[in-house]
């Protein structure tokens, strides 16, 4: 039995040997007890436990990698290594090119001050040039402050002056504008174009008198009539009967229609039994427009 013992402790020890060798304790894996432990249990004579035993102390070895699987890693680790490579050497070359630029334009800028003096310093005949004397500009104009109108117009205002013995109503000139391809002649209007015409008239008066009249008139030359044309015509006469409601009535009168007038027609404005109330230029006008 001794025999048997002694060379089962043997094949187990030259085991453990090239399992060694090979890169792991399999016998300890196998059997739980070192190689050179089986050799002095041979020699005592003492009893060999069986060859089933397990170290639970050992863990199970890990699996091996599957086939492809590192070739694959490595690959992608390649892959990752060239592309931060050619970001990197993307960011390094716009860095140098960019330092490049600013180096030109600072040298290009200061390069050429000195230059830039230099022919300043210098007359114009040392340089070459022409001298050119420009003819001085004339002052500008104040544009008119008013768009001159297409068609002819005309617009008056009244004065201080109340109407004379004729009963023409006076009216006063003071403002350019007021004008445009009609004539004032005498406080009346002559036409210079043909056309048909709004014309118009305001008046304020006395309420307290028995009665006015407002009218407005034209005369021409295509009629042999010694006396105006009636156009417009307002009158007011007050109930005498009852007394006045309070004193220094004052009452509007306003005249305005479209007529067609000729070259050389003339319009006015007549006022007869009352007083024209002469407080602003806006209580009392008189004008036309061509339509």
């Amino acid at each position: 039995v001794s025999v048997h013992a002694h060379y089962y402790a043997v094949f187990l020890a030259i085991a453990q040997h090239l399992l060694f060798l090979a890169g792991g304790p399999a016998v300890t894996f196998l059997t739980g007890i070192e190689g050179q432990d089986l050799v002095d249990m041979a020699g005592k004579g003492v009893e060999y436990p069986s060859v089933f035993v397990v170290d639970s102390r050992t863990g199970i070895p890990p699996l091996p990698p599957k086939p492809g699987q590192r070739l694959a890693q490595n690959r992608r680790n390649r892959t990752t290594q060239i592309m931060l490579f050619i970001l990197v050497s993307m960011a390094l070359l716009g860095i140098v090119v960019e330092a490049c630029f600013i180096y030109h334009l600072y040298k290009t800028k200061h390069g050429s001050e000195p230059d830039e003096v230099s022919q300043a310093e210098k007359p114009s005949a040392q340089r070459g040039e022409h001298i050119v004397v420009s003819p001085p500009t004339p002052p500008k104009t104040r544009p008119p402050p008013f768009k001159k109108p297409t068609k002819p117009l005309a617009h008056l205002m009244a004065g201080r002056e109340q109407p004379g013995t004729d009963g023409v109503m006076p009216w006063t000139v003071n403002v350019e504008h007021d004008f445009h391809q009609v004539e004032y002649t005498e406080n009346k209007l002559v036409v210079q174009k043909e056309g048909y015409y709004y014309i118009y008239s305001k008046l304020t008066f006395d309420g307290d008198k028995d009665s006015f009249t407002h009218l407005m008139v034209m005369t021409t030359k295509r009629f042999a009539s010694p006396f105006p044309i009636e156009l417009l015509r307002y009158r007011y006469h007050r109930n005498v009967t009852k007394p006045p409601k309070k004193e220094g009535l004052m009452l509007n009168s306003y005249l305005g229609g479209v007529f067609h007038f000729f070259k050389g027609d003339a319009v006015f404005v007549l006022v007869r039994n009352g007083t024209i109330r002469l407080q602003t230029a806006a209580d009392n006008y008189f004008g036309m427009f061509m339509l």
